[in-house]
């Protein structure tokens, strides 16, 4: 009886002693970024690293790794290793983009392992007001009328804003001058400067230069009208296939354990239906979904053959 107890006991303090070695997380959690600070996935990755932070009772800290369209970071999130103690916020164009247009990458889709796609970025063509333009079709009849007239300020040869200027060019028949930038508020600054006249960015950047008249939305992104957009039809819905708008997601590197991914998605999934999470992002055009691990890689594979097509069409390809 005595040697039963102890060995009921010695078993019990064994699984304590293994839960203890494989509770997670073991220490602080790093959340790669593979953009600059200041924009909008940086902004979600901080908001979701708070919350993390008192949801998993250990610091989680994010770490900027911009660079070349998000493949440094991408990279260096690929190649940590699989315990769930390092993770990245990605940008959609960083896997559903990249692939298409690179003849090489360091990495692969299939070296990410989906938690969750957080939010959408609300984001539509503008242009000065200064133009006489109001919609996708008299930007098309101003191009022609007035050739080598209008520039299209994007974020760089193959980013997302590049190939909807291109299948504005390829399929509606424009001759759109290109200028890249180095992200979202350069681009802006050229677009209020003058220096190029349409762009595509996100609503935390010309909400209020709409507000003060300076500029006008054309068209929304995505699959439904934005309300932070009142009134702007789709683009998809002038001549376009394809018109996504870009999202953020978390993701592991491949192989992380599934009970940490499991544990990982389900506390996204807590944080993104808290209304006051959903208000604070909003507020910035950013439109939380909180969707599930299968959720999230069903919409790289659609997404991906998407914007495959796209940059074919367009002949966009990068070495």
């Amino acid at each position: 009886m005595k040697t039963s107890a102890f060995l009921t006991l010695s078993l019990a303090l064994f699984a304590g002693t293994c839960g203890a070695q494989t509770a997670y997380p073991s220490r602080a959690v790093k959340v790669i970024v593979p953009l600059a600070a200041g924009g909008p996935v940086d902004l979600v990755a901080r908001r979701v690293s708070e919350r993390l932070t008192k949801q998993l009772g250990q610091p989680v800290m994010v770490e900027n790794r911009a660079g070349g369209n998000g493949i440094i970071g991408a990279n260096a999130c690929k190649s940590a290793a699989p315990d769930g103690q390092t993770l990245c916020i990605l940008l959609s164009d960083t896997l559903v983009i990249n692939p298409a247009i690179y003849k090489k990458l360091p990495y692969a889709v299939g070296d990410f392992a989906p938690i969750s796609e957080i939010s959408r970025i609300d984001t539509a063509v503008v242009v000065s007001a200064s133009l006489p333009i109001r919609s996708i079709q008299e930007l098309v009849q101003y191009d022609r009328a007035h050739p080598g007239k209008l520039n299209w300020g994007h974020f760089g040869i193959g980013s997302s804003s590049h190939l909807f200027m291109a299948q504005v060019n390829e399929k509606l028949g424009a001759r759109i001058v290109d200028v890249p930038y180095q992200g979202g508020g350069p681009a802006l600054n050229g677009l209020l400067g003058d220096q190029v006249q349409v762009s595509s960015l996100s609503y935390s950047l010309v909400a209020q230069h709409i507000d003060a008249g300076k500029l006008r939305a054309l068209a929304v992104l995505g699959d439904t009208p934005s309300p932070r957009f009142a009134g702007v039809p789709l683009l998809k819905n002038q001549g376009l296939g394809t018109a996504r708008n870009a999202w953020i997601g978390l993701f592991a590197p491949t192989g992380t354990p599934a009970a940490v991914i499991a544990r990982l998605s389900a506390e996204i999934k807590a944080i993104t239906s808290d209304p006051e999470f959903q208000k604070s992002l909003d507020a910035q055009g950013l439109h939380v979904t909180g969707r599930s691990p299968e959720e999230t890689a069903a919409v790289i594979k659609a997404e991906g053959a998407d914007w495959s097509a796209v940059a074919k069409a367009a002949n966009v390809s990068l070495d």
